[in-house]
């Protein structure tokens, strides 16, 4: 388990650095009109250099987090919902913290909520997607493994 969380944090290491700019580019846009690599309170803070050095760090950071908590559902005691709920919430704590320290959002309860409930449908959004994919590919699964039974039982025969 050690290995995978180790790989897949790694892997959301990367993710997090190439995701971070785009959705920055993306905020500045929907809110201001233009595409500004970083937001102006972080860059007024930190000057530009500083405000893209932090961004990636902590898109890293996201990144790492986000993928290293998948391992939650390779904890064979809990159930999928226990494991989602988990990630879930880690991912939500965890966004909030970093767009607030990137000033993707202000600090005050009715942005928090907006962004909450995105990264929730979001994250539900992408959830049902998955468990679709992942049931149809269990029950194709289950069909190869009768028919490799039907036909182990001609062979015997």
């Amino acid at each position: 388990m050690k290995k995978r969380l180790i790989a897949r944090s790694l892997i959301g290491l990367a993710i997090g650095v190439l995701v971070v700019h785009p959705i920055t580019l993306l905020v500045n846009y929907l809110d201001r009109g233009q595409y500004l690599v970083c937001m102006p309170g972080l860059t007024e803070r930190l000057g530009p250099a500083g405000a893209v050095v932090i961004q990636t760090l902590l898109g890293a950071i996201f990144g790492m987090i986000a993928l290293g908590g998948m391992c939650f559902f390779d904890i064979e005691q809990w159930s999928l919902l226990r494991a989602s709920l988990a990630h879930c919430a880690l991912i939500l704590v965890i966004y909030i913290i970093i767009g607030l320290l990137l000033h993707w959002f202000s600090l005050n309860i009715r942005s928090i909520m907006i962004m909450a409930g995105m990264i929730i449908f979001v994250y539900a959004l992408i959830w049902l997607i998955m468990y679709t994919v992942w049931k149809k590919e269990i029950r194709e699964m289950n069909l190869l493994a009768e028919e490799y039974k039907k036909d182990a039982n001609i062979g015997e025969n």
